[in-house]
């Protein structure tokens, strides 16, 4: 395994550079009976994990990752980019992943035999927990290694990365110094602060209703966004384009937060990880593999 951290690579279209820093001197041309060897293919997958190593929320993962790559070091050839150092997110950008992924051959989807005959896909995009477990991951592997897995092409990817429904519940509660609002019993963010002409429950409120209007219809990770407000009044959370909540100079100071954008991605990280747990709802509460989704 590679761990990827302070090496800058080009991008995969670069990856084959012509010429090299050094001179090296000229082999002597083979005669022409000679036979040159060639290396033996190995077959194996390239898995590159792009995973926030740095921040240690995906531990679990990682620890998961490097005992499969063990068990099965003959199928896959795995990689980790760390982004949460620069140099990581540098060439995450660089290759177009604007999440945590796990890409086998350059796809996060992988076809697998079920427990009943047919098939069922998996999708390695966004922190374990919406749309794969580390169990899917251990059969992955293992469908890889006898030969069963069917890596998706970028078109099947596509309609595998859908947006799907959840059954979202939504409260909002008052408490000291602020309000909290709720996705299914779990805190999605705290607002403490009055701005914009709105108390903090007010912003609260207005929130909540928006959270619940998004998830009305089929969600996706995919769908949030973060934008600077118009005129500059803030960051501004969006779920399927429509502003979800706004986050204040004032809430960035009241939390000793800066830049400002960060408390955004704090509220983004939150409502993210609301319908990852509605995503998950029926597995099993006690697996560590809760929802920790990166930020920049």
């Amino acid at each position: 395994m590679r761990l990827y951290a302070g090496v800058t690579l080009a991008a995969l279209a670069l990856i084959m550079l012509a010429g090299c820093p050094t001179q090296q001197a000229q082999e002597p041309a083979l005669p022409p009976e000679a036979e040159v060897p060639l290396p033996e293919p190995t077959g194996a997958v390239q898995l590159t994990a792009y995973i926030n190593v740095a921040s240690g929320c995906q531990d679990w993962t990682v620890e998961l990752l490097k005992e499969l790559e063990e068990q099965y070091d003959d199928a896959v050839d795995m990689e980790i980019v760390d982004f949460g150092k620069p140099e990581g997110m540098a060439r995450m950008r660089e290759e177009g992943v604007s999440c945590m992924a796990l890409l086998f051959d350059g796809s996060p989807v992988v076809r697998i035999p079920d427990e009943h005959g047919g098939k069922r896909t998996n999708t390695f995009y966004f922190p374990v927990g919406f749309g794969w477990t580390h169990d899917d991951l251990r059969e992955t592997f293992a469908a890889i290694a006898a030969g069963e897995a069917e890596i998706l092409s970028e078109e099947e990817a596509r309609k595998e990365l859908a947006p799907e429904p959840v059954e979202m519940e939504v409260e909002v509660n008052e408490v000291d110094g602020g309000a909290e609002v709720l996705m299914n019993g779990q805190v999605a963010l705290t607002i403490t602060q009055a701005a914009g002409g709105q108390s903090a429950l007010e912003r609260a409120e207005a929130a909540g209703e928006a959270i619940e209007n998004w998830t009305s219809e089929p969600v996706h990770p995919r769908q949030l966004s973060i934008v600077e407000a118009e005129g500059g009044e803030g960051w501004s959370v969006l779920g399927r384009g429509e502003e979800l909540v706004r986050a204040y100079q004032v809430d960035a100071e009241a939390a000793g937060i800066e830049p400002p954008r960060k408390c955004a991605a704090q509220f983004l990280d939150g409502i993210r990880c609301g319908i990852v747990a509605a995503a998950r709802k029926g597995q099993d509460p006690a697996d560590p593999s809760a929802c920790t989704p990166p930020t920049e």
